[in-house]
């Protein structure tokens, strides 16, 4: 077998000997993965509920919820309820928590429950973690029906991925916190709201207000340190922040950014220092990426990594893998383009020698591979109940059909030539000053390309609850895409269509 070096092992290291046990009992080889609470314990104090039903109350109420890693060659696996989601959480709730003659009987409508596991790499550090996230919306049952009484939400991340039984045990903790916040006086307080029918709590939202990041017209300009002042619309407004774009580079992203390529060492070869790397994203060849520094206001230091994201006063940012990432509203959450996490099975599979690397490419001292998506491109959706980011559409879930309306746009001024608009790298038009082209894109939650000749391209997520505007400036290198926001897109756009 072939020896692979690495400069400082994936924290999942310790766990290869256990998937070489595992290769051979049916677990390892099954198709997915089952997620069984039946033996994880509750332990709730004063508790004064008994959770009679759950009822699924996510969108198209896919069968799989979330992704985790199996067998010798970690093969992506769906994870999924052995008979139902609702069957077995329902029994599972009865068990630990049996009713009582003093408890109050509610049902729990499941909005959200994702498992999943995400390695995360560069040259010098690498990161394994188990994730969970668990929203419920809590109903008490009277006799006319069914009382809103509280949302709820919690997550975890927990270092490793080997351990697959370590996943019910997360989602169980979850649930814990989660009807730990159901307290009395929010029993008290349901009965004074509307009744609904049961059909009703899984087809309609909760009664709540929607975060204030929802309903403003443009985001407070400053720096947020979580995703709860994120949702809150309340920035840090007293620390600076300091910008810079940056052309995406192979080599500076091999050797800097996580999620990028990872060094590996030829068989028989002794530990060195190399530019020779596994892979090298090219879904971001051409485009600009935005960094940034962040000091308080007597001139220390904020550590990057220690900043959630910011917002302009037109536009909001997160901060994802080095790198401030756009964030597009989609009705009631939001939406990024981000870099996907480390391909395990490809990168298992080229440990084993069963997939060779392709040849340097010219000019970079790189060698890719074709089937590796590691740091690539990808859709990620921010939940505003539990702050965390997840692949989008979920996995096991339907894409939904919903169009994109782009409008493409010069400003007066610039360069008089007629410019290339490519979209997704295929030219739909030239604008000159003063002009603009309308696109469309009836994939939710896929990725779109805007590019032009000679200048910076744009990788983004379009809005389908708004149109989109992106102003083309091709005398500004790095800035040549700017996506604005709605009402100001909007505005420009008609002035430019009313000049005589």
């Amino acid at each position: 077998m072939r020896s692979y070096l690495f400069l400082a092992r994936p924290q999942w290291w310790g766990g290869l000997l256990l998937l070489f046990v595992l290769r051979a009992s049916p677990a390892a080889r099954a198709q997915v993965y089952y997620l069984d609470l039946s033996k994880q314990p509750l332990a709730l104090s004063g508790r004064v509920v008994s959770v009679e039903q759950v009822v699924d109350g996510r969108p198209g109420r896919p069968a799989s919820v979330g992704t985790v890693y199996q067998g010798l060659h970690d093969k992506t696996s769906p994870v999924v309820f052995r008979h139902s989601l609702e069957t077995e959480l329902t029994a599972w709730l009865a068990q630990q928590l049996p009713a009582r003659a003093t408890d109050h009987a509610v049902v729990l409508c499941l909005r959200q429950l994702l498992v999943g596991e995400a390695v995360t790499s560069n040259l010098l550090v690498s990161k394994a973690a188990s994730t969970a996230e668990l929203a419920v919306d809590v109903y008490a049952h009277r006799p006319d029906g069914y009382h809103f009484v509280r949302s709820a939400s919690a997550h975890s991340s927990q270092p490793g991925t080997a351990i697959n039984a370590d996943h019910a045990l997360h989602v169980a903790r979850l649930m814990q916190q989660c009807l730990a916040t159901v307290a009395a006086a929010d029993l008290a307080a349901a009965a004074q709201r509307p009744a609904r029918t049961l059909a009703e709590v899984a087809a309609r939202p909760a009664p709540v207000a929607r975060p204030a990041i929802l309903q403003a017209a443009a985001p407070r300009r400053g720096v947020y340190f979580s995703a709860e002042q994120f949702a809150a619309n309340q920035p840090d407004t007293t620390v600076q922040l300091r910008l810079d774009t940056v052309r995406w580079s192979a080599v500076r992203a091999s050797l800097l950014d996580a999620n990028m390529p990872m060094r590996y060492v030829a068989p028989d070869s002794p530990p060195r220092y190399s530019r020779t790397v596994i892979n090298s994203p090219s879904g971001w060849k051409g485009t600009v990426q935005l960094k940034g520094k962040v000091r308080t206001t007597t001139g220390d230091r904020v550590p990057t990594n220690a900043v959630w994201g910011f917002s302009d006063g037109r536009q909001a940012y997160v901060y994802q893998e080095h790198v401030f990432r756009l964030l597009t509203r989609q009705h009631d959450f939001f939406t990024f383009v981000g870099a996907a996490p480390v391909d395990v099975a490809a990168f298992g599979q080229r440990a084993l020698g069963t997939r060779p690397s392709q040849p340097a490419r010219p000019g970079t001292g790189l060698r890719g591979d074709a089937n590796d998506g590691s740091g690539e491109p990808m859709v990620l959706a921010l939940s505003l109940r539990t702050g965390q980011f997840s692949q989008y559409p979920p996995p096991g879930q339907p894409q939904r059909a919903d169009t994109a309306f782009i409008y493409v746009y010069r400003p007066l001024g610039g360069p008089a030539e007629a410019q290339p608009v490519l979209f997704n790298d295929r030219q739909v038009g030239q604008l000159r000053p003063g002009e603009s082209v309308e696109l469309t894109w009836p994939h939710l939650g896929q990725a779109v390309r805007l590019g032009t000749a000679g200048s910076a391209a744009l990788v983004l997520v379009p809005s389908t609850s708004v149109a989109n505007y992106v102003r083309l400036q091709p005398d500004t290198d790095l800035t040549t895409w700017q996506v604005m926001p709605p009402a100001q897109g909007e505005a420009e756009v008609d002035a430019l269509e009313k000049r005589p």
